[in-house]
């Protein structure tokens, strides 16, 4: 994670040239190995090695019981930067009634592909959600980005014969009928990110945007494009090269979907039954409460949760979002069954 080919002195994580965001992905490659929801609470950039290990031992004793292999697994989509520790948070919450399982957006290489748009992905991200989950109806939930990309997923798996049981909007700011953010942000000015250097020098955010600065002003051609494939394949010091690519993929990413709205296509069809809206309280003032989805779907249901479109990942606000959403998940799985005992 590091970097190192080896960490023979047991340093604290700081010390040893870590951070925050590299703690987040060490977090996250904890996560993948152990296949179990884990909270960020126990794990600090002051830890030692030894002492991540007794964390990392306490939450598998304290969690492991609580994995129920036949609890319905929730797809979950994250937001177009990828994961995010408040999904972390909200994947341990759910469980044991539900499996959430994180659906990554793919490395942003494969963005690069000709004719590479959003029903694409869509397609990609079905398949592998198909493949994970070959019977049986499906869930999936999305936060922001993810929420606006679970319903073109839920659509192509739709397509590809598959059942969807429930698709979950967590509060995502764009509208598929405008197809217009509903909370746009302003670019600072270059005067305003200087006078920011000292505070990220003291957060430890430099690095980071350092690297969203190369990426959104100095890359601008097909052939620096081209360059940062070949860079994303070396080994840069201090961690500057996970930087680099994180901020390379998120921009693709935008850029993706501003072609797909400047395209104006029409909203996919999706049951609308199948359609929940978990809407932030506190929201942009002149904003529907079902943030422009309600004239695409006129069906969809709409569960208020307090918080803001951030902070309703944070506590306390976590916990009655994934109270809700789960409740919402599990009624939807239970209305399945009923309709194919139905059927037989």
């Amino acid at each position: 994670m590091l970097d190192r080919r080896s960490l023979r002195a047991d340093l604290s994580f700081d010390e040893a040239g870590g951070d925050s965001l590299r703690l987040l992905r060490f977090i996250f490659d904890l996560e993948r190995h152990c296949r179990i929801g884990l909270p960020l609470a126990p794990f600090s950039t002051e830890q030692r090695p030894s002492e991540m290990a007794r964390a990392l031992d306490r939450c598998l004793h304290g969690m492991a019981d609580d994995t129920d292999e036949t609890a319905p697994i929730l797809f979950l989509l994250p937001a177009i930067g990828g994961d995010d520790p408040r999904l972390v948070q909200l994947r341990a919450l759910c469980r044991p009634a539900l499996r959430p399982e994180l659906v990554k957006l793919g490395d942003w290489p494969e963005l690069l592909e000709p004719g590479f748009d959003i029903p694409k992905l869509a397609a990609r991200l079905a398949g592998r959600i198909a493949a994970r989950a070959p019977t049986g109806p499906l869930l999936l939930a999305g936060w922001s980005y993810g929420g606006f990309l679970a319903v073109t997923v839920a659509a192509a798996l739709r397509q590809a014969g598959r059942e969807v049981a429930f698709v979950g909007i967590l509060d995502t700011t764009a509208s598929p009928t405008s197809l217009i953010d509903l909370a746009p942000q302003r670019r600072p000015t270059r005067m305003e990110n200087l006078r920011q250097v000292p505070a990220w020098i003291r957060k430890g955010q430099l690095k980071a945007r350092l690297a969203d600065f190369i990426v959104t002003r100095v890359v601008k051609r097909p052939r620096q494009v081209r360059l940062m494939v070949r860079l994303r394949r070396i080994w840069l010091p201090f961690g500057f090269g996970f930087h680099l690519n994180w901020s390379m993929g998120l921009r693709l990413r935008r850029d993706m979907l501003a072609e797909w709205r400047r395209r104006k296509e029409p909203p996919p069809p999706v049951p609308v039954s199948a359609i929940v809206m978990f809407r932030a309280a506190e929201t942009v003032p002149d904003v529907p409460d079902e943030r422009g989805w309600g004239a695409a779907y006129p069906g969809l249901r709409v569960v208020p949760v307090t918080g803001g479109h951030t902070t309703m990942l944070e506590p306390p606000h976590l916990e009655t979002l994934c109270e809700r959403l789960t409740e919402a998940a599990l009624h939807a799985v239970q209305a399945a069954s009923r309709a194919v005992e139905n059927v037989r």
